[in-house]
């Protein structure tokens, strides 16, 4: 029999009655399609009196074991000594429900294990085959005889061609917007239902993603389909036989979040496909991962129970789990500030301490066996950062650098969640010992790196969990970078120099200017790029015109040579510029698209239950794109919440028609946000001193 050889990533891997399925994407460009003989499998342990012959033969005994042998497993992670147990192997995927409530009423059993994740899950695991990694496949006649895993470092992704489509909403199919992976409109279909189908298959062959992208991905397709065959419209979403498989589905949020990229990566660490784990929550990912890990070492796999492996009085609690630690900022303008980071602090703290859920006990960690947690998070920990700093040598912006930071991005967040998921309640091996072993080790870190900078005439102005900010007059990047190296040195736990700030504002509240806020400041680079925190610029849903009105405030405010310019001033222009920015949006001057707030919805609109303003547009706007209600303010006074705001597709552009008291207090508020520790009263901004009660602020 002859075997034929390719290269390609794993994009779709399925299980198909008696096979599991792969979708191959090669170099050569060509989706292929492979099997091999699938029969799933699970642990059982005997009851104390039972011997493992016993249930051997129980289970041999019922019609749809394929076989039961003894094997030998690990109880427990610590993993001092194997057990002899059971492995139960069924001939077909269906027949898994029927055989677990069998060995859950035999009082032989005592507990079944390896149960709970996705069953292509469980097969990709015992092959050690993740999703969308680059492999070499040996095949013969469809079937696959051997399958290598590559390494695949490249900052590239897999080239899963992305496609993005927009149906319209409500139950009828009369509109479909289509775009490529950049979001460039590739087509606008219009007209009767079984039209704009025929028009979207004809466009699906011709284009032949990889990557199917829209809103409510399992919903919409299968509104496709239902459709589809209402009006005998052949449509093909998958490939070959498949009505859906063969191409990957997912969400429009999960894709511009992370990219292809950074999916395959969350693919990879799930051992997931990327069209099962696309949207999964933080907790399920590193469950999967947890999962892998444990049947990978011969541990036996529990089920997801919850609850604590350790109880505590709520002293102890006081006195063990004191979170992150926190140096209050000192409000106000600084200069050359440096902001040392302690990088990947947590991940790290599980490695390098042997932090883990079978190591970490009441008198503190064993340091006898290498943990658990530290065998997975070093791998990832690694890969992030090589891509965190392969990243430097691209330019930015560019296509290699977005993948880089999809890809560090995607691994930061699981990393900083395997910390997170340790004090979970509903982890398989819970242990909260460990995220307060880890949250005791990272306070310890801050406090001995505070001190040794105090140590080397520095003062910090500002401290949070992983991070401190600090300044010395004449001080240079080489003399910041140095004394990371001391403290790295000293804790024990990777620090560097993050950013080197030629100016840098730390904020106090708004509701209280008496008081500090943590993570909300600003400041100019050396490079002389602008960084900001925790303002309106950094978020989602703010106007272009607020964000602008805010990056002519900052440019103004630092274009200083010395903190004494900025106060005598630069500080009185960056005044003026919020002046004239309320004047213009108080008397109409503003274009009313530059007023335009984007809310993202999470959820179906009718889901909702309060009546605020992005979801009553998005009921009123009846037109979704990308899951976001895009509007404005057009009269907040009234009573009635559907008169308030407009969807920003229904307004006339000719007109400025927006509710202008709102924004003057939206625009006056976001300058303040920024010059507080210099105006201590909101009402000072505002050079005019607009009488708004005078104005007719409505059209």
């Amino acid at each position: 029999m002859i075997s034929l050889k390719f290269r390609g990533w794993l994009l779709d891997p399925y299980i198909r009655e008696k096979h599991a399925v792969y979708w191959f994407k090669t170099m050569d460009g060509d989706a292929v399609m492979l099997r091999e003989r699938h029969r799933p499998r699970f642990i059982a342990e005997q009851a104390k009196e039972n011997k493992p012959e016993d249930l051997v033969y129980l289970f041999e005994e019922h019609p749809y074991v394929f076989k039961a042998e003894i094997v030998e497993r690990y109880p427990t992670l610590s993993r001092r000594e194997k057990k002899r147990v059971v492995e139960v192997t069924l001939d077909l995927l269906e027949d898994t429900k029927e055989v677990l409530r069998y060995a859950e009423r035999l009082p032989e059993v005592k507990e079944v294990y390896n149960t709970g994740l996705v069953p292509i899950q469980w097969h990709l695991s015992y092959r050690s085959l993740p999703p969308s990694s680059l492999c070499e496949v040996e095949h013969s006649r469809g079937l696959i005889k051997k399958v290598t895993v590559l390494d695949d470092d490249a900052a590239a992704p897999p080239p899963f061609k992305p496609l993005i489509f927009i149906t319209s909403d409500g139950w009828k199919v009369e509109e479909i917007k289509i775009m490529d992976g950049d979001q460039n409109p590739i087509t606008h279909i219009q007209g009767a239902e079984s039209q704009v189908l025929e028009e979207f298959n004809q466009v699906i062959q011709e284009q032949d993603p990889d990557v199917l992208i829209t809103d409510s991905p399992t919903r919409t397709a299968r509104k496709l389909m239902r459709k589809a065959k209402y009006h005998d419209v052949p449509l093909q979403l998958g490939r070959g036989d498949e009505p859906y498989r063969g191409r990957v589905i997912i969400g429009v949020s999960p894709y511009l979040d992370t990219g292809i990229a950074g999916l395959s990566e969350r693919s990879r660490f799930t051992f997931a496909p990327m069209g099962v784990s696309a949207d999964w929550e933080a907790g399920k990912t590193i469950d999967s991962r947890q999962c892998y890990e444990a049947m990978r070492l011969g541990v036996m796999v529990p089920k997801m129970k919850g609850g604590y492996s350790s109880s505590h009085t709520a002293w102890e609690l006081v006195k063990r789990d004191r979170g992150g630690i926190l140096f209050s900022p000192t409000v106000g303008i600084h200069e050359n500030v440096a902001a040392l980071d302690f990088e990947s602090m947590f991940p790290n703290i599980i490695v390098h301490r042997n932090v883990s859920y079978e190591t970490v006990h009441a008198e503190g960690v064993d340091q006898d066996m290498p943990g658990f947690m530290g065998s997975f998070t070093r791998e990832f920990l690694e890969r992030r950062l090589r891509f965190k700093h392969l990243r430097k040598q691209y330019p930015p912006g560019s296509p290699e650098w977005w993948w880089c930071q999809q890809r560090q991005s995607a691994l930061k967040l699981m990393l900083v969640v395997i910390y997170g998921y340790s004090g979970c309640y509903a982890n398989r091996f819970a242990n909260v010992r460990v995220f307060q072993e880890i949250n005791r080790q990272a306070r310890h870190a801050m406090v001995r790196a505070l001190n040794i900078a105090l140590e080397h005439g520095y003062q910090v102005i500002y401290g949070d969990t992983d991070s401190l900010f600090m300044k010395r007059q004449g001080a240079t990047a080489g003399d910041y970078e140095e004394l990371a190296k001391v403290i790295t040195e000293d804790v024990g736990l990777p620090m560097g120099l993050d950013r080197h700030f030629r100016y840098l504002v730390l904020l106090n509240k708004s509701t209280d200017t008496q008081m500090v806020a943590t993570r909300r400041y600003y400041g100019k680079l050396m490079d002389g790029n602008l960084f900001y925190r925790g303002i309106e610029l950094r978020r989602h849903d703010t106007s272009s015109f607020i964000k602008e009105m805010q990056t002519r405030v900052m440019e103004t405010l630092f274009d200083a040579e010395s903190i004494n310019e900025v106060h005598e001033r630069t500080l009185p222009e960056a005044l003026n510029v919020a002046d004239r920015a309320l004047r213009d949006v108080a008397l109409g001057r503003v274009r009313a698209e530059d007023l335009v707030i984007s809310k993202r919805l999470r959820k179906d609109v009718y889901e909702y239950q309060s009546l605020q303003p992005h979801i009553v547009a998005a009921m009123l706007g009846e037109d979704l794109v990308e899951d976001e209600s895009c509007f404005i303010f057009v009269n907040t006074e009234t009573k009635n919440p559907f008169t308030r705001v407009m969807p920003a597709h229904m307004l006339d552009w000719s007109r400025k028609a927006y509710d202008k008291r709102k924004y003057t207090q939206l625009t006056r508020r976001a300058a303040w946000n920024l010059l507080r520790p210099f105006v201590p009263d909101e009402k000072m901004i505002g050079g005019v001193r607009l009488r708004e009660s005078r104005l007719d602020m409505h059209f």
